[in-house]
């Protein structure tokens, strides 16, 4: 059963992690992406051993995210990153819809989603993203975007930023 409670509410800017790396998951900023769409299928697997202990929907202590809410926010970030690559291939210099992940875990309720169905949806995320990662070619990683508070992406660093979420929350849940 869940536990509902209040979680702080993020208000970092993560994308930082592209000049400034994570200390805490070893993050460098300089990540090579021509492997991404391997390493989003990758990731799978581990998610699937996370969303299969028996206290996957337990928050570990106040103020912590429990796992499936964790797997619940990287199911949603892949479709986001996805959709924003997407908008990069398809448009010039697109606006990326802006994204607040600690709303849409309010508004989606994760702290209630089954463990199961959110892992149907990772699943499918992660496939989405995947299969878009590995049809970019040449130029394409070089195509620009940027968010409405004007910071602005190439393919390439957006694809570095997306691994990171997934690299850095799989770090969240490693126990």
């Amino acid at each position: 059963m869940a536990e509902h409670g209040s979680i702080e509410p993020d208000t970092r800017d993560w994308a930082e992690v592209l000049e400034q790396g994570c200390p805490d998951c070893g993050f460098t900023g300089r990540e090579e992406v021509s492997g991404a769409s391997a390493e989003v299928s990758a990731a799978i697997t581990r998610w699937e051993k996370v969303l299969a202990r028996p206290t996957a929907a337990q928050r570990p202590r106040p103020g912590r995210w429990s796992d499936v809410e964790y797997a619940a926010h990287v199911r949603d970030i892949l479709t986001l990153f996805r959709n924003r690559l997407l908008l990069m291939l398809n448009e010039e210099d697109p606006v990326l819809p802006n994204f607040d992940g600690d709303a849409v875990a309010v508004a989606e309720d994760y702290p209630s989603q089954d463990p199961g169905e959110v892992l149907t949806g990772l699943r499918d995320a992660a496939s989405d993203y995947s299969s878009a990662l590995a049809a970019i070619g040449g130029a394409q990683w070089n195509r620009t975007g940027h968010r409405e508070d004007g910071r602005a992406f190439t393919v390439t660093t957006l694809t570095r930023y997306g691994l990171h979420e997934l690299r850095h929350h799989l770090l969240d849940v490693s126990g």
